[in-house]
């Protein structure tokens, strides 16, 4: 009697740190852990609740998974590994244990393997072949920073019908790949983080007899398990190695919209470049010396809606999307004559460097001096802006970044002052990053970051975005995002909506509020997002781009 206790016991503390008795309705999970050279103590029980939380899914958790057993493996389904033992590699584990996972898998057992789960028992080959991927001789990471997953096989019952989506969390590079794994997904690594400038794997599946391997190379840590996609692919690829299929509808925010960019290309010349979608224009960039100030236009949505209008006869300065300053030390450098299209003071663009991918996406980089006609530079700007590639449901944004230096003794930033200001003037306050909409667009309204409409001129935000209808009727929409390190922020916006004119025009003015004076040497740092989308504004997918940019 006494050896049937003992065995019992055994067999119990195998299991101890268990949840609730599994129910016979739901997927049924053995989660193992006790071990990682991460925080499992804290990405454990923050798994079992995402598995929990959707209801379809029981979790038992052990903290020794070198104890199982054929019997102990019974009453499950799959299992979900969240354990190493790094930096010791060899496999510890008795050959029961290992003939008993084996066994379950190839009877129709589904093994999940979370972060850096794969990275244990390399002398255990039908482990590695089932992990796919794991910490070879020469696989790396830089620091945790945003980046795109982009599925590359959307037609898996795991990832059909999700979107690609960011996320911020620890991207491997060059991980050792074991068997013949199917690829389900991708992220790019650059260089500057330590990457290869390539496009890095990171979902991983596999068949083994009647079971299935799903390997998730997301979750570095309980931060990265946060994000809306991680858990998606978790729940989606956990329930496949279960069942083959995949019951979960797919929250909206990751749902896939309608492909409307299909056929990119490019078409350069000498001062500009343009993004085609199937031979029409989604934007065009022109950087001629001959007029000082780089602009984007047409910028459109990938279905063709035109957004920006170019130098309106209202205001023929107005470059569609573009920047200038408008007084620097008095003198003005955003008016133009309307004859000779020159300004008191000059934009001098004085390099312009750009580069592309067959994904669609571009960087432009530029230096620019600001100065008198014919006397020195008082100011410099190093520009760079990078441009996203279309998603499938067209949208696509761009990060604009300056960096300014003073050169004089002195450099006074000013713009028109305001009606409370000695000779102010009803349209003070402008300068800086700014947008100007086609006439032909209607229904506008602006919205700010506490989703507000309504008469938000001069009013602090840290986004804008100006929703609108295009002549089909269909809602289109513009975002400007202001960046937290910017001096001012959240800064006072300028905005215009006048249906009579037209005149359509908005900008986060940096001068909004009071100018700004730079001494010789220092310098004025600026970073902005621009979003394009079709169809109704989704304050969470700005709320995304919020997130990202402002890491």
């Amino acid at each position: 009697m006494r050896k049937y206790i003992v065995a019992f016991l055994v067999l119990l503390t195998s299991f101890y740190g268990m949840a609730k008795q599994p129910s016979q309705s739901s997927i049924r999970i053995l989660l193992l852990s006790g071990s990682n050279n991460h925080e499992w103590q804290k990405t454990t029980p923050f798994m079992q609740s995402v598995f929990e939380n959707s209801k379809i899914f029981s979790v038992t958790v052990t903290e020794k998974p070198d104890t199982l057993t054929s019997r102990s493996l019974k009453p499950f389904q799959v299992i979900v590994s969240n354990w190493n033992a790094w930096p010791e590699k060899n496999c510890t584990w008795s050959e029961e244990t290992k003939t008993a996972i084996l066994k379950f898998v190839k009877n129709g057992g589904g093994i999940i393997f979370v972060h850096s789960a794969g990275a244990a028992n390399y002398n255990w080959p039908e482990y590695q072949n089932m992990a796919a991927a794991s910490w070879g001789d020469s696989t790396k990471h830089g620091k945790v920073a945003p980046f795109e997953a982009k599925f590359s096989n959307a037609e898996h019952p795991i990832t059909k019908g999700l979107a690609n989506f960011w996320t911020t969390d620890e991207l491997w590079v060059n991980s050792r790949i074991s068997g013949k794994p199917t690829v389900l997904a991708e992220a790019f690594a650059p260089f500057s983080n330590n990457g290869s400038d390539e496009m890095e794997s990171i979902l991983f599946c596999g068949k083994w007899g009647k079971g299935r391997s799903f390997s998730l190379l997301l979750g570095h840590d309980e931060q990265a398990m946060k994000n809306l996609g991680f858990q998606t692919l978790l729940l989606r690829g956990t329930e496949w190695a279960t069942s083959g299929k995949v019951s979960q509808a797919i929250p909206k925010e990751l749902k896939v919209r309608p492909n409307i960019a299909t056929n990119l290309s490019w078409k350069k010349e000498k001062n500009s470049l343009t993004l085609l979608n199937n031979d029409q224009i989604v934007w065009q960039y022109h950087f001629d010396p001959t007029e000082g100030k780089p602009y984007f236009h047409p910028l459109c949505t990938a279905d063709g809606t035109i957004l920006t209008g170019l130098r309106p006869t209202d205001h023929p300065w107005h470059r569609a999307v573009w920047f200038s300053w408008k007084y620097i030390n008095g003198l003005n450098y955003w008016e133009e004559d309307r004859e000779t299209g020159k300004s008191e003071g000059i934009t001098e663009l004085k390099s312009s460097n750009q580069k592309t991918n067959i994904s669609g996406e571009a960087e432009f980089t530029h230096e620019i001096a600001y100065h008198p006609p014919q006397e020195a530079d008082l100011l410099t700007e190093k520009r760079t802006i990078k441009v996203s590639a279309p998603n499938q449901d067209g949208s696509y944004f761009m990060d604009w970044e300056s960096t300014f230096t003073a050169l004089a003794a002195e450099v006074v930033l000013d713009r028109t002052p305001l009606p409370d200001e000695p000779e102010g003037k009803s349209w003070g306050g402008y300068a800086g990053f700014s947008v100007r909409l086609n006439n032909h667009l209607w229904d506008v309204s602006a919205i700010n970051n506490q989703q507000k409409s309504g008469e938000l001129h001069g009013k602090p935000s840290g986004w804008m975005t100006y929703q609108m209808k295009n002549l089909q009727g269909n809602p289109v929409s513009i975002t400007i995002l202001d960046h937290p390190t910017n001096v001012g922020f959240p800064n006072k916006w300028f905005i215009s909506i006048d249906e009579k004119t037209p005149f359509y025009y908005f900008s986060p003015a940096p001068l909004f509020g009071a100018k700004i004076v730079l001494k010789k040497g220092e310098q004025l740092h600026l970073k902005y997002r621009l979003l394009v989308n079709s169809g109704e504004i989704d304050q969470t997918i700005i709320q995304n781009n919020w997130n990202q940019f402002k890491n």
